[in-house]
């Protein structure tokens, strides 16, 4: 029983909690004394300081001599019991006074001296020197008064301590600790969180506080952890993704209700069911069970690309991610599928619009490029034929200039509608971009199916489009290249056609030409003719000159037609050569009002030293026409050079008059009210309309030179010429015959009219300004010769 007493917990608890006890007696006591030495040292630091403070006080009578203020002060100091001695002296080191306490120091004297610091508005100096003999009675008096109060109130916590527990292990200790162990113990049987009743408010009382407190936070974490269970289960259920989880062998074990909303299937009907069982391809499962197994190794798996059938039938296009369960007890993976079949049709309509024209519909140049260079690879071996076609729209430019480029495009998708319509399937057609085409013609066997391709282009843009309520017309130029004879590299192949597109523009447009090496030397002399008109102005390089006009009647000069020619080098390029380019790059509309200033300013000087009556007739092109700088500049011409507005025939061309729009006509109009005469040039070689010359101020018509080459041998053209003549003068306009060589063309056109001008050879190819003004003076003097023979 002894035993049993001596091993009992409160014993044991007592006997290791009372050196406990003990020991933190000793370490509270030796804490003590150190707080007491802390406490003496910093009073006596304390002390220093302000005794310090005496030596600044005593600084200004010791300077000043006033002894007894000095006196005084050290009367005061000596007030405080722990001074010894104060001594103070000059700055000599002479004592000027020596005080001592009446009291003799029965304890450790501590030796001070301050120097005495007198400071003014101009000097600070040393006035002396205080000695102080401190004692530490006080101090050593306080420090035992503390210790002796600590000692006592450490005793009796240390006594009180003992006591309490003992009074806590004997009298409240068994009964609480039963409890305690009653109520852990009732969880295990019953599965409830018990509560222990103690009212004491100790350390047994909190600690049963604390066990209550425990079973409470332990009931309100298992009621937390199936409410969290169910929120993970509705979350799981509700959240919008297509979460399911599989074994190994890709069986369905579990799915969210989203997965199976959005996927049309039961429950029922997923799960057990394998995943295989899902795809939309049969042929797929092997390449699936190699995921499965993939997934097994590497532990997870991202964005696995999968096509598999909804519960509505339909094909769905989804990535799947999915990562192994850390919970061993639940071998299987986790997974998620995104439906990415909208963002698949989305990237399949970004990629259709990066690749196809958006005007046209059609591919574009970058789809083109790549469809050629895989053409040509898959054909490195077999070498097997195609054409390359490069089309360009003839007077596409003007269109858009008088049109606008609405009309513009809408010809375009026109255009592109047709030549689509006579191609094969197995064909390819694109839009390079402006008015550009390129078309590849695959298996042909010979030029000759390429070339009649080429003319079925050319034929059905040659016909009419009707936009903006009138007839336009364009036509097409069409180069060839063939694969493998002409370039078997893509870019090369392409440069290739379209060289040959420029040939068939060289050649006359609506017209096809095939590659050949010498277009290279072509495109070549092209582009250095480009090069000459682009700093033609700056170099001075264009020249005008002038081929007369002749009443035949009365066989005068009545005016001339200026022609613009290009100096290169020593040699003068004729306009057939560079008018075209100069059209197709806008330098023409530069160029033109050159030619427009300089033939007017030489036409002055003729008007002084020749004759006023002579006019200048000047070809504008349709860009020029259609610039809205026109008639500013033809205005300020001609003011400029104090010249007559009938003295200007401007000259265009018949399909200027196609062109029906309002613009145009406002320039017809302007042009009439600035009275300049308006001239159709190579009249009959057009498809203009007679309704066309009575709805616009025309006043002149300049026969072709074609009809007037044949007119001595073909009956259809005489017949032909007597006709316009004769429109002409009932429709009261004048008439000049291009291209009259020989006096029986000239005679022939006498015979049809006595009214009527002509230029030719016969009378003098185009000249400079120095050689018109012989052949006006030559000309003259022969009239006069003959006119006085008569």
């Amino acid at each position: 029983m002894l035993l049993k007493r001596l091993n009992s917990l409160k014993l044991k608890l007592l006997a290791i909690l009372a050196p406990g006890a003990t020991l933190a007696l000793v370490l509270a006591f030796t804490y003590t004394i150190f707080k007491a030495e802390e406490q003496f040292s910093a009073d006596l630091e304390a002390k220093k300081s302000n005794l310090k403070n005496y030596a600044d006080i005593i600084a200004e009578p010791l300077w000043n001599f006033n002894s007894k203020r000095v006196a005084k002060i050290a009367s005061t100091m000596m007030l405080d019991p722990d001074l010894v001695q104060v001594e103070i002296l000059d700055e000599g080191n002479n004592r000027i006074l020596n005080k001592r306490s009446e009291y003799q120091a029965k304890s450790t004297s501590i030796q001070l001296e301050f120097p005495i610091i007198y400071t003014n508005a101009h000097i600070t100096q040393q006035a002396g020197t205080l000695k102080i003999l401190l004692g530490d009675t006080s101090l050593n008096a306080e420090k035992e008064r503390f210790l002796s109060t600590a000692i006592v109130s450490l005793l009796l916590i240390y006594l009180a301590i003992l006591v309490s527990i003992w009074l806590i292990f004997t009298h409240l200790l068994d009964s609480p600790i039963k409890k305690l162990m009653n109520a852990i113990q009732s969880y295990h049987g019953t599965r409830q969180f018990m509560r222990v009743k103690h009212t004491s408010d100790d350390e047994l009382g909190q600690i049963t506080e604390a066990f209550n407190d425990m079973q409470l936070r332990l009931e309100l974490h298992h009621s937390q952890l199936q409410q969290s269970k169910e929120h993970l289960q509705n979350l799981y259920h509700s959240t919008p993704s297509l979460l399911f989880s599989f074994d190994k062998s890709g069986r369905i074990r579990d799915a969210s209700n989203y997965f199976l909303q959005q996927m049309g299937y039961q429950r029922n009907e997923v799960i057990g069911t394998n995943l295989c069982n899902l795809l939309s391809e049969p042929e797929n499962i092997t390449t699936f069970q190699n995921v499965l197994e993939r997934l097994w190794t590497e532990l997870q798996l991202t964005e696995q690309p999968l096509e598999i059938i909804n519960g509505t039938g339909e094909r769905m296009e989804v990535l799947m991610d999915a990562t192994l369960s850390a919970n061993e007890a639940y071998p299987g993976a986790l997974a998620v599928i995104t439906d990415v079949t909208s963002l698949n049709l989305a990237k399949e309509k970004l990629e259709h619009q990066a690749n196809t024209d958006f005007l046209s519909g059609i591919a574009n140049r970058h789809h083109f490029q790549h469809y050629l260079e895989q053409l040509i690879v898959d054909r490195q071996e077999s070498k097997m034929p195609f054409a390359l076609m490069f089309i360009d729209l003839d007077h596409f430019k003007s269109v858009n200039d008088i049109f606008g480029h609405n009309t513009g495009d809408k010809l375009i998708c026109q255009a592109t509608e047709r030549i689509q319509k006579i191609l094969r399937p197995s064909d390819k057609i694109a839009r390079l971009g402006g008015d550009e085409f390129a078309i590849i013609i695959h298996d042909i066997s010979n030029n000759s199916e390429a070339a009649h391709i080429a003319e079925r282009v050319i034929a059905t843009t040659q016909q009419s489009f009707y936009l903006q309520e009138s007839d336009i017309y364009i036509s097409a130029s069409v180069g060839i290249a063939l694969y493998p004879s002409d370039n078997e590299q893509p870019t090369g192949l392409l440069q290739s056609a379209d060289l040959a597109m420029y040939r068939a523009k060289d050649e006359g447009r609506s017209c096809y030409a095939f590659y050949t090496p010498q277009h290279n030397e072509i495109i070549q002399e092209r582009l250095r003719i480009e090069n000459l008109l682009r700093h033609a102005i700056k170099n001075d390089a264009l020249e005008v000159h002038y081929q007369p006009i002749i009443n035949l009647r009365s066989n005068k000069i009545t005016g001339m037609e200026a022609l613009l020619r290009l100096r290169d080098g020593d040699q003068l390029i004729p306009p057939d050569r560079f008018i075209s380019i100069a059209e197709e790059t806008g330098l023409i509309i530069s160029i033109g009002e050159w030619c427009l200033r300089e033939s007017c300013k030489q036409l002055a000087k003729w008007h002084q030293h020749l004759d006023p009556n002579l006019y200048i007739s000047i070809n504008v092109s349709t860009r020029q026409f259609q610039s809205k700088a026109f008639m500013e500049v033809i205005e300020t011409t001609l003011r400029d050079n104090q010249l007559d507005a009938d003295k200007l025939l401007i000259e265009i061309t018949e399909s200027l008059l196609l062109h029906d729009n309002q613009h145009n006509l406002e320039v017809f109009q302007q042009l009439n009210r600035q009275g300049c005469r308006i001239a159709i040039d190579d009249f009959g070689t057009g498809y203009s309309a007679l309704s066309y010359l009575m709805k616009f101020p025309i006043d002149v018509l300049k026969i072709d030179r074609s009809f007037i080459g044949q007119s001595t041998v073909d009956g259809k053209e005489n017949s032909l010429i007597k006709a316009i003549i004769q429109m002409s003068q009932g429709m009261n306009l004048k008439v000049i015959a291009e291209g009259v060589e020989t006096s029986a063309q000239s005679e022939l056109l006498q015979s049809f009219s006595n009214d009527i001008c002509a230029q030719g050879y016969l009378f003098s190819r185009p000249v400079n300004d120095t050689e018109f003004a012989k052949i006006f003076m030559q000309l003259t003097a022969k009239n006069v010769s003959v006119s006085g023979q008569n």
